[in-house]
């Protein structure tokens, strides 16, 4: 009959297909009486055209009492279980996938296969299953385990469906790198995929995996790279007249219709984004240093390892990138591209004192008979800055949710404190995509969360209160 897949869970044993059982019944017509026969026609519950042909028929209101009366009063109707591998209550689709097509399924589709069950009917020389011989579906207890948390992946779902129409969200444990949600929007249900092919709007693609341009959030690699190579500290005072000019190219900042930022401290200029002081970082450093420790972050290489559709995001080589254009890499602007899972572990970096933890995603094989086979995960673990680096870099953060860009990022106070930086990045006339990307809460971090809307407009006024609201959701649901 069918074959039913291993199932795919999250951190605590919890299915995120939604999957549900459904009942049917298997209909021979040749062991019923002709008046049975002739009821289940006439009640349309039996094709009169193939009424001598054994019928799958699902049970639902209509029919349930009918083929309920017949039961025990012939041999020619069985009940039984069928499983739905998808349902309206999944999460996380993008992660799990479709049909061995895309995420987790396409990635494990042997184990999840092999983990199986088949419900299997036996039948006569006639075609007609004989009965009592249909082996029922058990429940499959077999499949992936992941480092999902279903509680958390349904708060971000739950606040993306009410403020981002297309973009994702990524939340990694602060202290072991692991994925506890990872969400993209717009969503599509897997039972009814075919809706979803052709729509514009890709409803299919796994954003948190995907590359884009990450404008301001790019600026905590140039702040690490100027502060580990000593050519600047937090209180150095820097002139911003709202523009600067590299080669022919003159760059705006955000300060620029007020006549600019006039005299500001890096840690201020952090917390306000001051395009002009990082640029001016940006050429001390010289392309060759924002490059490497692009590369030191774990930037322009993929992140995780079970998840095919994973794009490495794009950090050019020194020699494509000319001086002129050191204005553009210096504020994430140009040809550089991130994940925004690849945003959120270059602030794990960061929170774990300079040094970077690979993400990871699965956890183990559960077999069928609920023993666990660990999956192997890189625990790799390289330093990437100095712990004074990434010490002073936090402080930096700190100020940009007090009082900078970033402060639609801060929660009601009775949460405590959030940090982290804001980016909006153009990507045509008018048209920007918006990113928030920080830890919480300050002391102690527990989770790091990535933001990203697609052509969503401001990181400060779309992304950051995006952040804000998991935060507080997660804080109500302890």
């Amino acid at each position: 009959m069918d074959n039913l897949k291993g199932e795919i869970y999250d951190r605590n044993g919890e299915p995120l297909t939604g999957s549900y059982y459904e009942t049917y019944a298997i209909i021979s017509p040749r062991w019923l009486s002709n008046s049975q026969k002739k009821l289940l026609i006439e009640k349309g519950i039996l094709n009169s055209s193939g009424a001598e042909k054994p019928q799958n028929i699902k049970i639902c209101q209509e029919n349930y009492d009918t083929i309920r009366d017949l039961m025990g009063k012939t041999p020619g109707v069985f009940i039984y279980k069928k499983k739905v591998a998808y349902g309206p209550s999944a999460l996380a689709t993008h992660v799990v996938g479709y049909k061995n097509q895309t995420g987790i399924e396409k990635n494990f589709e042997k184990i999840l296969n092999n983990l199986g069950v088949k419900n299997t009917i036996i039948s006569d020389g006639f075609g007609q299953p004989i009965p009592g011989a249909i082996q029922q579906y058990k429940e499959a207890t077999g499949g992936i385990k992941l480092t999902i948390d279903k509680n958390i992946q349904a708060i971000v779902e739950q606040v993306m469906d009410e403020r981002v129409p297309m973009g994702a969200v990524v939340i990694l444990d602060a202290k072991t790198g692991e994925v506890l949600s990872m969400a993209s929007r717009p969503n599509y249900k897997q039972y009814h995929i075919e809706e979803y092919l052709n729509r514009e709007d890709a409803p299919l693609i796994n954003r948190a995996i995907e590359a884009f341009s990450p404008g301001s959030i790019f600026k905590i690699v140039v702040l690490s790279a100027a502060l580990e190579e000593g050519i600047t500290d937090l209180d150095e005072k820097f002139y911003c007249p709202g523009f600067i000019k590299v080669g022919g190219n003159i760059f705006k900042c955000e300060s620029y219709d007020r006549g600019g930022h006039g005299e500001i401290t890096l840690k201020e200029a952090t917390a306000r984004s001051c395009n002009t002081v990082f640029i001016q970082l940006g050429l001390r450093l010289g392309k060759q240093k924002i490059l490497e420790y692009a590369k030191r972050f774990g930037l322009g290489e993929k992140t995780l390892g079970d998840l095919p559709e994973e794009k490495p995001g794009f950090i050019p080589t020194a020699q494509n990138v000319y001086y002129q254009d050191i204005g553009n890499i210096s504020i994430g602007q140009g040809p550089i591209q991130l994940t925004p899972l690849q945003a959120a572990q270059m602030v794990l970096a960061i929170v774990n004192d300079g040094i970077l933890i690979k993400p990871h995603l699965t956890m183990e094989i559960v077999e069928a008979d609920g023993r666990t086979v660990p999956l192997p995960s890189s625990q790799e673990k390289k330093r990437v800055v100095s712990e004074k680096t990434a010490k002073m870099v936090k402080q930096a953060l700190q100020d940009v949710t007090r009082y900078g860009t970033g402060i639609n990022a801060m929660p009601s106070p009775s949460f405590g404190e959030s940090a982290g930086k804001t980016g909006t990045a153009e990507i045509g006339k008018n048209k920007y995509h918006a990113w928030f990307v920080g830890y919480y809460p300050v002391k102690s971090p527990r989770y790091i969360i990535s933001v990203f809307l697609e052509k969503g407009g401001s990181g400060p006024v779309k992304a950051a209160p995006v952040f804000r609201d998991i935060i507080e959701k997660l804080n109500l649901h302890k």
